[in-house]
């Protein structure tokens, strides 16, 4: 329902072009309601936006541009639009989400696949027919392209269960302060990654393990389990069709994985809400044959963050090394014995048999 267009015109193009666009929707139908909802970062902290948007009066001329044309569009809310603005008709909307997302939704290749049928048909007398079927992937398959996004769902999962056996159950205690904890860790940013940092970015990472952790303390308190304890359980706890183990007392919770080398893939340190092995595997990104090429894109003009390729120090290039596995504890490996520090670090050392992703 969010208008793909009025993304790309605000605040990127002169602010008479957004004037045009909804001019021509409004002589077509008649009350019509255009849905704007974008990124605030787009105001100030996308590269160049804060001269182009302040120092260089874009917001300003903007402003202006929607009172002078106040006698035919009215800017409104959400709220108010749902209530006061009748419906044409009923439409279903399937499992979606904007299209760039779709695109960093698909694995690598796929997404090559995709940047090059699209750029290949840019320029096609039938492309502006043909583009509104062209789609990417589906948002969840953000957990399957970052294992490390589906931990974070699966132990989100674990805890918003926890809390819902406790009401259930009609405990008693802070479940207003481990639900707060529990919707703030489901904060989707930190959950995949496209054109911006998310789940690259540690403090992200971070942020939810500490909020979930933190319910799960919560928990414990609403459970009544003071004083020392420990205990051991199995399950499916990461969505894989296979049993996880998970050991906790009142100091620690770790989750290891058997089916996967014995690894363990998760280690919280409760007094301080912190998940030591909130770590990221070094993978490929389609973005980094552009590094590899060498194509610093940035021509100094004011562009939507989608469109830049910007390089911010030398020699990227050098450092792109990639891991064969994810970056946890409790791994056996087993190397030839030619391999040193230098090609293990870089990923690159021989590995014999099965230790590192076998059952353990």
């Amino acid at each position: 329902p969010g208008s793909e267009q009025l993304r790309y015109l605000i605040p990127f193009a002169d602010p008479q072009q957004t004037i045009d666009h909804l001019r021509s929707i409004a002589d077509q139908y008649h009350n019509a309601v255009v849905v704007f909802g974008d990124d605030g970062e787009k105001f100030g902290t996308w590269p160049d936006t804060k001269k182009h948007v302040y120092e260089d009066g874009w917001l300003h001329r903007f402003f202006q541009a929607l009172s002078d044309n106040q006698e035919w569009l009215l800017t409104t809310t959400l709220a108010e639009s749902s209530a006061n603005a009748t419906p044409w008709g009923k439409v279903y909307l399937p499992d979606a989400s904007y299209r760039e997302m779709t695109e960093w939704a698909l694995p690598v290749e796929r997404q090559q696949d995709y940047d090059h049928v699209v750029h290949g048909m840019h320029h096609h007398e039938l492309w502006p027919q043909v583009k509104q079927f062209v789609c990417g992937g589906f948002w969840r398959n953000f957990k399957t392209k970052y294992p490390e996004s589906n931990e974070m769902y699966s132990r989100m999962m674990m805890v918003s269960r926890r809390l819902e056996h406790a009401e259930l159950e009609g405990a008693t205690g802070d479940l207003h302060g481990a639900r707060q904890a529990l919707y703030r860790a489901q904060c989707n940013c930190s959950y995949w990654h496209g054109a911006f940092g998310g789940i690259y970015l540690p403090h992200l990472r971070n942020a939810v393990y500490n909020r979930l952790i933190a319910a799960d303390n919560l928990l414990d308190q609403i459970e009544g389990k003071d004083g020392p304890w420990i205990e051991a359980t199995a399950d499916d706890y990461n969505f894989d069709a296979r049993q996880e183990v998970r050991l906790a007392n009142d100091a620690l919770v770790c989750l290891l994985s058997p089916a996967t080398g014995g690894q363990m893939y998760e280690l919280d340190v409760r007094s301080i809400c912190h998940n030591l092995l909130a770590t990221l595997a070094r993978r490929p990104e389609s973005y980094h044959r552009k590094v590899m090429a060498g194509q610093n894109q940035d021509q100094g003009d004011v562009a939507s963050i989608h469109d830049r390729v910007v390089f911010k120090q030398e020699g990227l290039d050098q450092r792109l090394h990639y891991d064969n596995h994810l970056r946890k504890s409790l791994i056996d490996h087993f190397y030839d014995v030619d391999s040193n520090i230098h090609t293990v670090s870089r990923g690159e050392a021989e590995e014999r048999g099965d230790f590192v992703q076998g059952i353990y």
